[in-house]
């Protein structure tokens, strides 16, 4: 007779939530974090939110206790690099919006990096910023 897989639990220091977490009726029963597993949005690959990952989560970088993995860790630090290029692009529109918004080149790659960040997240879509970019591509 073979065991039954016991998931990895972390003890859960409801003191170290946040503000807004600790409003939340869980931190009245909420002892230990266990791990949690899904399937990734992205790519449909199993996935773990782990105890540990949650108790790092909710008392170190105090996210709010609602907040769910849907990525796994490779889709997860895809994003995050989109996220990253996408901050350069806003930067250098602030910069230089007269010269950029003739830039074909830039714009287009701008848009596409919008577009394959909606692949990584089910929400918060850019519509302005891709209609303003679609608008100065039909424009110039």
């Amino acid at each position: 007779m073979t065991s039954p897989i016991r998931s990895d639990v972390a003890p859960a220091d409801t003191n170290l939530w946040s503000e807004q977490s600790q409003r939340f009726v869980s931190v009245f029963w909420t002892k230990e974090y266990r791990d949690i597993e899904y399937q990734c949005w992205r790519c449909s690959s199993p996935a773990v939110f782990t105890a540990q990952d949650q108790k790092h989560v909710f008392e170190v970088k105090k996210a709010s206790i609602d907040q769910r993995r849907i990525l796994c860790n490779d889709c997860w630090r895809q994003s995050l690099e989109i996220r990253k290029e996408l901050v350069g692009c806003a930067e250098q529109w602030e910069d230089s919006k007269t010269n950029l918004a003739k830039d074909k080149v830039f714009l287009t790659s701008w848009l596409e990096l919008l577009e394959l960040l909606e692949k990584f997240v089910p929400y918060r879509s850019d519509t302005a910023r891709k209609n303003m970019i679609k608008k100065l591509l039909q424009d110039g």
